[in-house]
């Protein structure tokens, strides 16, 4: 038999556990990202220094390194909206307090889940049409439905994480938690 006490640390336990890998999942995807953006740089020094250097110049290095641009803006993106870190105006929330803060977060939490799932649906509208046109980049031949799937991932991304933050705030708005800050 388990007592109520026992039952309850574990499930402490447990989302003390489930936020310690979220954490660490965003900082490896801070890494990751910061890597890819690195990449990036390296690709553009080589094709700058190839081109005024020695008079060659790699095909396809602007698409790479605009399709990775992409891609780690849309991921960043996803980690932004999550901590809270993205830009807002934050003149309201700065005053309010107790209930009134989560329920702007409520509010701000529902319009990134409606307009994000709008731009999914149409991105992913988007993506069924060019895959079936089969276009493909000018310079490497990738097709084109690789860069604007990033757009789909992304703001599919940034839904979930809305719908997750959404059913949080309201719980905290329901039992009107005190406020905390996500952790940086």
């Amino acid at each position: 038999m388990h007592s109520a006490v026992g039952e309850k640390q574990g499930r402490l336990t447990s989302k003390w556990e489930v936020s310690q890998l979220a954490a660490r999942s965003g900082r490896l995807l801070h890494t990751v990202l910061g890597i890819a953006l690195l990449f990036v740089v390296g690709v553009n020094v080589v094709n700058a220094s190839g081109r005024y250097l020695f008079g060659f110049s790699m095909t396809g290095t602007d698409e790479l390194m605009v399709y990775t641009l992409i891609w780690v803006v849309m991921a960043g993106a996803i980690l932004s909206l999550a901590k809270r870190d993205h830009i807002s105006v934050n003149l309201l929330p700065s005053y309010a307090k107790g209930r009134a803060k989560h329920l702007l977060h409520v509010v701000h939490d529902a319009a990134a889940v409606f307009a994000c799932a709008y731009v999914t649906y149409a991105s992913d509208l988007f993506v069924g049409k060019i895959s079936r046109l089969g276009t493909k980049s000018m310079g490497l031949g990738v097709p084109m439905s690789v860069p604007h799937t990033a757009l789909l991932v992304g703001f599919a991304g940034l839904t979930l994480v809305g719908a997750f933050m959404l059913v949080r705030d309201i719980g905290a708005l329901l039992r009107n938690d005190p406020h905390r800050e996500p952790a940086a």
